[in-house]
């Protein structure tokens, strides 16, 4: 089991990779206080700097969660079909992916 401050490592090493060749030129943060521990592993979220300076929540990603599973294996970003609620509860009865198994 993953603490917080390991998550949010994990989380920032991939988000520095995954928007490492990015042509938007966003810098990406990670915000601890508003990640949390879900079944297996976490959800962390994430945004723009440049838009927590602005205010304007369009700038940056659409998507501004990422989910950091505990047996280590590579985070993934929710799906933006449904809510992450939804998803979570979808992950953990293996109802996701379509004939998947628990996470």
């Amino acid at each position: 089991m993953l603490s917080k401050e390991e998550a949010l490592r994990v989380a920032g090493r991939f988000l520095d990779e995954a928007y490492a060749n990015d042509s938007t030129g966003w810098t990406i943060v990670v915000l601890p206080d508003g990640s949390y521990r879900y079944h297996a592993g976490w959800a962390v979220r994430f945004d723009s700097q440049e838009a927590l300076d602005s205010g304007q929540p369009w700038i940056g990603p659409m998507m501004k969660i990422l989910l950091v599973p505990d047996d280590g294996s590579e985070p993934e970003f929710p799906p933006t079909n449904i809510p992450v609620p939804d998803y979570l509860e979808k992950l953990a009865a293996g109802e996701w992916p379509e004939g998947g198994g628990a996470r």
